[in-house]
């Protein structure tokens, strides 16, 4: 499974934990925000949260029954990007980037 060259995608096992993670924020109905942010080993990194709405210049992308906002500077560094789900003790999202070039071994920050 991918995203398509241009969105962002989300794994039907990623969207149901992120639909679980709104329901206990009580942010249901709310969009997921996901974004790229200075910072980590490698100097890029990812960022999710809810928001009520969409901000001015982002796109809104459903992936898989969830509504994603991208904003502009962050939208050319995710596209195509696909998150899915590490199982585990701590289950956390993983970040398959078609544009990033190195990861850290973690998987939270990445380089173009």
């Amino acid at each position: 499974m991918s995203a398509s060259g241009v969105g962002i995608g989300l794994t039907p096992r990623a969207a149901e934990a992120v639909l679980e993670r709104a329901r206990a924020a009580e942010a249901e109905g709310q969009l997921l925000r996901v974004a790229v942010v200075a910072g980590g080993c490698n100097g890029l990194s990812y960022e999710l949260y809810f928001v009520e709405s969409a901000a001015e210049g982002d796109r809104v992308f459903d992936a898989q029954g969830v509504r994603v906002a991208v904003d502009p500077t962050s939208l050319p560094l995710l596209q195509g990007t696909l998150i899915d789900l590490a199982e585990g003790r701590s289950p956390s999202f993983l970040f398959h980037n078609p544009r990033a070039r190195k990861r850290c071994s973690c998987g939270a920050s990445f380089e173009v």
